[in-house]
């Protein structure tokens, strides 16, 4: 299986070399296409649209990952996935891993992850995508969360539909103590709680761990409760035909024709 690993905190970033050793260990084909630096919160940017941008990249290698091909981008790890889909570096991969996040990504505020935008935009591109998150550090526990992670690839390879997303949170235990996993829906609120601060020159972004308000078997819930949640998502769709938009749209917006 040709898998392709990328991240949002960066190419060297200790999370993405976990899951890409296990999944080399696994004997899969695994290329890296990463952000050379940080870019969380960047959700499914490109960086640009510009025609003519030209977007820079370096070739890596890591002692190891013997034989896995790393390129870093001057770019959020949407654009990564989309150049690697599109056959800029050779065959298109069969599953974008992303991850792992030093941080939960659970709730609607999944919108704004970069992590799970990476595995969300292969998906628009007809390529299957698996976003994986644990906590933040001191305590998160990338080496669980690599097993976890191997375990729902080899699911995905076996019976998962083409373009199909998973984002999956897994807890900071042992893997034996883990309760189970979960398939959950969206929460109201994350884990990554966020507030702000405001002075007279700057907004000052604040992050806290949020336990409450999060429902009932939840993705934000279960792992609160020592579950892996695993949540199936999809990219931009088009809204139901019976939205209350569609009637004002054809009854009451003044369109060009009919001036």
């Amino acid at each position: 299986m040709r898998i392709l690993v990328t991240n949002d905190d960066g190419i060297d970033a200790p999370g993405l070399h976990a899951v890409a050793t296990a999944l080399l260990a696994e004997g899969h084909d695994i290329t890296i296409a990463a952000p050379a630096e940080e870019c969380s919160g960047s959700g499914s940017s490109l960086g640009t649209l510009e025609h003519g941008a030209a977007i820079g990249y370096e070739h890596r290698r890591f002692a190891h990952l013997p034989g896995v091909e790393a390129i870093s981008f001057d770019a959020p790890p949407a654009f990564a996935v989309f150049s690697a889909c599109a056959g800029v570096f050779g065959p298109a991969p069969d599953l974008v891993v992303s991850g792992i996040n030093p941080g939960h990504n659970t709730g609607r505020m999944v919108l704004n992850s970069s992590t799970v935008a990476a595995a969300l935009t292969a998906s628009t591109l007809g390529v299957r995508g698996l976003a994986v998150s644990c906590g933040f550090p001191p305590a998160h526990r990338f080496d669980t969360a690599s097993k976890v992670a191997v375990d729902v690839t080899r699911w995905m390879i076996a019976h998962s539909a083409p373009r199909t997303v998973l984002n999956v949170n897994v807890p900071d235990v042992d893997l034996a103590a883990l309760e189970g996993a979960r398939i959950a829906p969206l929460a109201p609120r994350g884990l990554l709680g966020l507030t702000f601060e405001k002075s007279p020159d700057s907004v000052r972004l604040l992050r806290y761990a949020n336990t409450e308000r999060l429902g009932t078997g939840t993705d934000s819930a279960l792992v609160r409760d020592g579950y892996v949640a695993i949540s199936a998502l999809q990219a931009v769709v088009s809204a139901p035909e019976d939205l209350d938009v569609a009637a004002y749209v054809e009854t009451r917006l003044p369109l060009a024709a009919d001036r």
